[in-house]
């Protein structure tokens, strides 16, 4: 049988973030994996993300082409997201909406305990040991107070 040789593409990519942006944080990871693990990481998550946005601006897809392959890639980013959560011992995160969809009750009732009737001393706690959102444009979990009030 022969082989077909197939042409290599190549992508040159230098990212220099300044220290302490989100950014930094990743190369730093990246520059501590072996260099073949930094390439299939990369180059994974590059195809989850984008291989919609490329076929699209090939011209060379359906519209039904377009759709399962962004069903494809958001399918592949939930996997990636479960399996993160999973190897860091995170919870699934809850989904909000914004405040311009959803009504926002500036006196949110006081929530109490059902088991004691006692209030519940959760919601005393001050918000300083919630984190907020390194990823700008993201809802923070400072933000779930304001829509659904003191948990």
């Amino acid at each position: 049988m022969t082989r077909v040789r197939r042409k290599r593409l190549s992508l040159s990519l230098r990212l220099q973030p300044y220290e302490g942006d989100p950014m930094a944080e990743v190369v730093d990871y990246l520059n501590s994996l072996p260099k073949d693990e930094v390439n299939r990481k990369v180059a994974d998550i590059l195809v989850a993300a984008l291989l919609p946005y490329a076929r699209y601006h090939s011209g060379k897809y359906t519209q039904e082409q377009l759709r399962f392959a962004c069903w494809e890639a958001q399918d592949s980013l939930n996997k990636h997201g479960s399996n993160m959560r999973l190897a860091l011992g995170v919870e699934q995160p809850q989904f909000v909406l914004p405040t311009s969809v959803v009504g926002v009750n500036p006196n949110p009732p006081t929530h109490h305990n059902s088991a004691t009737n006692q209030p519940d001393t959760e919601a005393d706690a001050p918000d300083s040991k919630r984190p907020t959102t390194l990823i700008p444009g993201q809802v923070s979990s400072l933000d779930l107070n304001t829509i659904f009030g003191v948990d």
